[in-house]
Order: structure tokens, then sequence, then C-alpha cells
């Protein structure tokens, strides 16, 4: 659409339609023979020129100097319109501080063959296009000036409101720049990224209008002509990112497929937190005498989630890792040493012959046996105390010893592991359970999920599947109990006399030989549990040549170091229990002297659980001992 006019432009051309102005200059002469005011000097350019003879205003038939006659000085300063009037289409604040102009714009730089003055440098061939001096000048219509082709172009791109409104879910228009139409062969000045053509004429004078209107150069404003960008840049408002689409251009389809699919992730993620929330409270207010760190752990491995746990037990392993070398401590030098008051023993009665020790310079008593549990004259439990590597001095690990012809051995299920339906054992220790019982020993790793890799077994019920060749623990009708591969031979197979079963891992001892595997981490063989070289809390069982029970436990234990202690005690076959220390415990009892009431408990190390751990509700098995 043609525009209105717009006043004077960037040359000095008068506007169409507008009378010219007295108080600017009116652009070059008619002709020669004309005089005009020389056009206002910018200050940047230095000095005025010298006057020469065409500046004689008063005579204009003055004669000419010899030279020949210059060509007037252009002006080089900004439009002088720059301050007073702006384009309708700025959609920024007119107050706003104009940004410099770019350095690297070849529009900009100051031209090589032009002086300071303004006139022709001699040696510089003339510039085709640009009037010569000695040369008579055609004067130029308004419709030549390239700022006003400039305005005009710019002005025929302007859409109206009504062009510019877009309905609710249609797609905006784009408008096309007929120059970008134009094929490529077709000669002419290309379109520049701010959407005018660069013209023959572009100088610092003629470009400064552009450089006024930063929304539509590509130099200062936006590049963009998208009222929501231009309301951001201006007053922090509205501001989006950019490929996102307004809320209001969606159509009323899209936003109700956006709520649904908002509502639905919505509502899966709140019954996916209901659930977890709900399952996880039920494991923390469970009975039992569990710490709630513990509960946590055995509930992440019971839902998946036991390469979690074995992952933070790793990390916590590493940032607290036992010390090496030390001292033994004055509390452990005194448990080392023999009771005060030693129990009576029956006569052909005595106890085990001292434990070689496993280090260099032992401590006094280091390895010695003393009777824990004595019953009617009989050491039934005899224990001993020392130190499981020369590494970790620091450390006191204990071995229990006890007499399969006097005591007795119970399989206990756990509340959670695995659970109690359907046999005739409870999960914890009270009212007749109490009487005679001299000693508890913790079970093994989970049977759901089968970090044990075997089964259960109880009284005609099985859980899981017992796995021909995993170290068993295996009780008799008789109270009496035995260590080995299962399905090995004779009384570690099922049969009549078989009540109890529970299968954990691989033997730590066969024969009397530590398993060259055991340094191993293969989880096909250990479960996936921390790996074997780490210390940490760990317990195991075995039995002697002469079919006695030793249990061994200690702080800082290697699968390796843990299979030299059940050996050095003397086991020929022996197998790994549960490890950390919230699992592990052993306990000896002795009867209340009242005659009422629970017995009393002595913890054989200093591990987490109390020692009336299995006098309430308890979520894994356990073994109890009982005198005959």
């Amino acid at each position: 659409m043609t525009p209105a006019p717009t006043g004077r432009t960037g040359d000095g051309y008068p506007g169409r339609g507008v009378p010219p102005r007295p108080d600017r200059p009116q652009g070059p002469p008619r002709s020669r023979d004309v005089p005009r005011p020389r056009p206002p000097q910018d200050p940047r350019q230095g000095p005025p020129a010298e006057p020469t003879p065409w500046d004689d205003y008063s005579n204009p038939q003055a004669p000419q100097a010899a030279q020949a006659p210059q060509y007037p000085q252009r002006p080089q300063a900004r439009d002088p319109r720059g301050g007073q009037q702006r384009d309708p289409r700025d959609p920024r604040d007119p107050g706003r501080p104009r940004a410099p102009r770019d350095p690297r714009d070849p529009s900009q730089q100051p031209r090589p063959d032009l002086q300071q003055g303004g006139y022709p440098q001699p040696g510089y061939p003339p510039q085709a296009g640009r009037p010569q001096a000695g040369y008579a000048q055609q004067p130029p219509s308004y419709q030549q000036s390239p700022s006003f082709q400039r305005v005009d172009r710019a002005t025929q791109e302007m859409r109206t409101a009504e062009e510019t409104h877009v309905p609710r879910g249609t797609r905006r228009r784009v408008p096309q720049n007929p120059e970008d139409l134009r094929p490529a062969g077709v000669p002419g000045p290309r379109p520049q990224p701010n959407g005018y053509s660069q013209g023959p004429d572009q100088d610092e004078f003629s470009s400064s209008f552009q450089e006024g209107y930063a929304g539509y150069d590509g130099d200062d404003g936006p590049e963009t002509d998208d009222p929501d960008a231009l309301d951001g840049e201006r007053g922090g408002r509205g501001r989006r990112r950019a490929g996102s689409r307004r809320k209001d251009r969606l159509s009323p389809a899209q936003r109700r497929r956006r709520k649904t699919i908002f509502r639905s992730v919505a509502a899966v993620l709140a019954v996916f937190v209901f659930m977890t929330s709900y399952s996880l409270y039920g494991a923390l207010s469970a009975p039992g005498n569990m710490s709630n760190q513990a509960r946590v752990a055995e509930w992440a491995r019971g839902h998946g989630m036991g390469w979690a746990v074995t992952w933070m037990e790793n990390q916590q392993y590493q940032n607290n890792k036992p010390k090496t070398g030390g001292n033994l401590s004055p509390q452990q030098l005194a448990d080392l040493a023999p009771p005060s008051a030693t129990p009576t023993l029956a006569k052909n009665e005595h106890v085990l012959p001292p434990m070689k020790p496993f280090v260099p310079n032992p401590a006094p008593g280091e390895g010695d046996w003393s009777p824990a549990v004595v019953v009617n004259g009989v050491p039934v439990i005899q224990t001993a105390k020392l130190r499981s590597d020369p590494q970790h001095l620091e450390y006191l690990s204990a071995v229990s010893w006890m007499d399969q012809k006097h005591a007795s051995f119970v399989l206990h299920p756990g509340s959670q592991q695995p659970g109690t339906a359907g046999y005739n054992q409870t999960d914890h220790l009270a009212g007749d359970q109490l009487k005679n019982l001299i000693a508890t020993w913790n079970g093994a790793f989970l049977l759901n999920p089968n970090d044990a890799h075997g089964g259960f077994y109880l009284n005609g019920k099985t859980y899981g599947t017992l796995v021909p060749g995993q170290a068993s623990e295996v009780f008799y009708k008789d109270g009496t109990m035995n260590v080995g591969s299962w399905n090995s031979g004779p009384g570690l197979q099922m049969d009549p006399n078989v009540v109890g079963v529970r299968q954990n891992l691989q033997l730590l001892v066969d024969n009397g030989q530590v398993n060259p595997s055991v340094d191993s981490d293969d989880k096909k063989l250990w479960g996936v549990t921390v790996k074997n070289a780490y210390f940490v809390w760990r317990s195991g069982i075995g039995v002697t040549a002469d079919g006695n029970v030793v249990y061994a436990i200690g702080p800082a234990l290697s699968v390796r170091t843990l299979a030299e202690l059940l050996q050095r005690a003397g086991a020929v076959r022996g197998m790994e229990l549960d490890i950390n220390q919230e699992w592990v415990s052993y306990m000896t009892y002795a009867a209340n002297p009242n005659g009422t009431g629970d017995p009393t408990s002595t913890k054989l190390l200093d591990f987490a659980r109390t020692g009336q751990r299995y006098f309430s509700t308890e979520e894994r098995d356990f073994v109890a001992v009982y005198s005959r």
C-alpha cells in the first residue's frame, strides 16, 4: 500500500506533498548557477573546509578558481529527523537510547577515497554511480532517494491491526518479501537480513535511518517481528522459550488433549507415590526390633532395589573402612583375661586347647577358650576371642564351640523371611521355648529376593527350592544338626529324619580346606552382597571332625578371613551366614536367678542388635540352642 506523506527524507529531499522548510537544507541546487548555503558541517569531521568560489553567495556570477570546481560536501551526520520523528512501526519506547554502530558493518566504515572534508582524494579512481566534480549533476527526484525507497518499501510491508490479528487455533501468516521471490539470476541488490536492499548510495548518512529503528534491522534489535518476543524485550513480560507456542494459540481440541495427558501423568504419579508410601509405612510399622535404617534396606531389597542397597553398602564401606595396624584397647585386653570365677567342671570334662593366633605377637589370653555355658558340670558352650588377621590389629573376632552331645538345635522361621504361615515354629521365643535356652544365632541371606541362592525347608514345607550343591544347615529330629553340601551324601539329603534345611551360597570350608573361590566376586557363587574382599561384620557356621558345632563372628572379616577363622576353630565343613552389623548376632543365656522372667543374655561381641532380639517378633529366620 502507498504510505501517507512522511515529511523529509534522510538525504535532504522534500517528501511528497510537504513544502520546503526554510530552516532546513533543501537539497542540492537545481542548476549550477543557483547558489545554496553549505550544508551543516558535522563536528566529527574536523574543521570546515576552506571556502570556494562557489560559496560566494553575494555574487552569483563570481569567477571560479583555476582548479576544477569541487562538488559540495555531503553531510555525514546522522539523519536530522532521528531525534524528532520515529517510524510508527517501532514497538520500543522512543526515548530508548540508540545502540552504537557496529564497527564491523562495511556500510558504517569511513570511505578511503574521501578526505576529512568529504572531497575526492587524488590517486583514487572515481566510483561508479557517484557524481564527480567538474560534471553537470542530474538533479534526482525524491523518488530516487535510497532512504525514501527504503521507507516506502518498509511501509508497504507493514500490516494493519486486522492483518496482524490471528484467531485462536489458526496458523500465523508469514509475510513474504517480494525481493526473496526474485530468481537468483536476476541482477540487482540482494535483500539484507533486516529486510532492506543494499542501495548504491549506502553510506553513514543514509544508513542512519535504519539504525534508529532497531526493531527492523539485524544489528540493534531483535531479529523477529513476533510481538510476543518484542514485548519480552521491551518490558520483561511475555518472554518465552524459542519454539514454544502460547496457550491461547492452541485450538480447543489441542488444549483438551494437553489437559488429558497432564492429568493422566499426574494421576499415575499420584498412585505410584501413594502405593510406595503405603508399602514403606507398612514396613516401618511392622512388629520387630529392627532399626528404621535396617527396615528401609529390607523393604528395598524386597521390592527389586537390592542393587541400590548393595551400592550404598559398598559406598559406606569405602567411606568407613576398618583401620589397619594399631593395638587393642584396655577394654579388649580385659575381655581376653580369664574370668575371675571359673565354674567347676565335672570329672573328665576339660577346656579346649588354645587356638593358634593369627598375629605374630598375641596379647595375653588371645585364642584361649573359656566355658560360657556349663550344665551339670559339662561345658556345653565354650568361647574364644582373637584377632583374625595381622593387618587389622584393633578388632577382636570371636568363636563359639557347642557340644552336640549335650545340646539340641531348632530352626525358627522369621516373620518376613520366609514367613510363619504353615510352619510349626514361631518367629520369636516365649513361654516354654525359653526353658533350657542356652544360645541363639542369626540366619543367612534373604530368601526373597533369593540372595541366598537356595531354599528353606521346615517340617514338610519348602520355601523356594532346595538347590543341590549349595551349602546347607541340616536339622534332624533328634535335635542334632550338620553342615555340608546338599545332596552330597547320607544325612545331607532329604530323608524322614530331616526336619529343617537352611541353604546359603557355597561352602567356605570343605574337607578341612578353604574354598579357593573365596576371593572371587562372582555373584553366582556369593550372591549380590558387598564384595568378598571387604572387611565387614560377618558370621559363619561349621562342624568339626567329631561332630560338634562352631560359630564364628567378627567386625572386620572378609570371606577369606572368615573361612580361615572357621578352619582354625576346627571346622571341616563351614558356610557363611548373614553379614553386616544389623543382622549378625550370637547370644548365650543363663536362667534368671529368681526363676521367673526371661533368661539373662550375654552378647558374644558388641554388635548392633540387642541381647533380647529373639524375645519379640523377628523378621528373619534364626536358630535356638537348648541344653539336653
